[in-house]
């Protein structure tokens, strides 16, 4: 009869040890479950607002505008109407227009801030407070010849 007591203790011993692993397995796996959820959101669902300056590139302009003469030369690399005589002609012969995301003035300012400085995309961005494919649409349609069929017609496809 002890015989048959230990080996039931044993047994019993052995079934608790399994119910055990498999509980810290699953409680393992909840823990590991819950840190790739978290990590999950973190990434891709809690997103925090890059371009989020309260200077953005039109106020920008319009500080220019408003502003210094020669600060305004060293920053667009032309007079203040010489600029603005610029914006006149572009929009009465080319036809560029206001968009939704970006006024004359500034599409115009992006294109004279590339060629005055040279800028990569990163800090045009930066400067004007647009995301890449806003300013990548913007400036491939100033290089873009609108009267001619050269290029990959980029003009044609979007409204400037």
């Amino acid at each position: 009869m002890a015989r048959i007591t230990s080996n039931k203790r044993r047994a019993t011993s052995e079934a608790n040890d399994s119910r055990r692993r498999r509980e810290a397995s699953a409680a393992l796996v909840a823990v590991l479950g819950a840190q790739t959820a978290v990590e999950y959101a973190a990434t891709y669902l809690i997103k925090e607002p890059m371009y989020n300056s309260i200077l953005t590139g039109a106020a920008w302009v319009q500080e220019l505008l408003n502003g210094h003469a020669t600060r305004f030369y060293e920053a667009l690399g032309m007079a203040k109407p010489v600029f603005s005589r610029l914006c006149h002609e572009l929009e009465d012969h080319c036809g560029l227009r206001n968009s939704k995301l970006l006024g004359l003035e500034e599409k115009v300012a992006i294109f004279l801030r590339i060629c005055r400085t040279g800028g990569s995309h990163r800090e045009i961005r930066e400067r004007f407070q647009h995301a890449p494919g806003t300013i990548s649409m913007y400036v491939c349609a100033y290089l873009l010849d609108n009267n001619t069929k050269r290029g990959i017609g980029f003009s044609k496809r979007y409204s400037i």
